[in-house]
C-alpha cells in the first residue's frame, strides 16, 4: 500500500510538472500569435467566457480578439519569470513578465476542459519604463 501511495504521489508531481511546462508552451504560442496579429490562432487560447482587464478596461473574448494587432516590425516579445500555481488539476494561475517595447506583467487563469487548456481570465499591467 505504501508503494502504491508513493507511486501515485510521484505520478501527480510529474503530471503537474508536465502541465506546467505545457501551459508555459501554450502561453508562448499565444504570445507569438498575438505578436503576428493572427486573431484566428490567438482565439484558440481564449475561452468563450473569458474576461480581460487592462488599463483600457474590461473586455470579453470578442473585444480581446478585436484588439489584436501585429507588433511593430523588429519589436521582440519575450515572456520571462514564469510562475504557475495549480488550484486543482484543471485550473492554474500563471504570472510572468515580458521584455520588449510593450513590457508588462501578466496574470492568466487557465482552465482545462475536455483536455484543452484555455485562458478564462487575464490581466496585464504595463511595466514602468526606467
Amino acid at each position: 500500500f505504501i508503494l502504491v501511495g508513493m507511486l501515485l504521489i510521484m505520478f501527480a508531481a510529474t503530471a503537474g510538472a508536465d502541465d506546467k511546462d505545457a501551459l508555459i508552451a501554450l502561453d508562448k504560442q499565444w504570445g507569438e500569435a498575438v505578436g503576428k496579429g493572427d486573431r484566428t490562432a490567438a482565439a484558440k487560447f481564449i475561452a468563450d467566457n473569458s474576461v480581460s482587464v487592462d488599463d483600457k478596461g474590461m473586455k470579453n473574448k470578442q473585444q480581446q480578439i478585436a484588439d489584436i494587432k501585429p507588433a511593430p516590425a523588429g519589436e521582440k516579445y519575450e515572456a520571462v519569470d514564469y510562475k504557475v500555481t495549480f488550484l486543482n488539476p484543471d485550473t492554474a494561475i500563471m504570472t510572468h513578465s515580458t521584455k520588449g517595447g510593450d513590457a508588462h506583467y501578466s496574470l492568466h487563469v487557465w482552465s482545462r476542459k475536455s483536455g484543452t487548456w484555455q485562458v478564462i481570465a487575464t490581466s496585464t499591467t504595463a511595466a514602468a519604463h526606467e
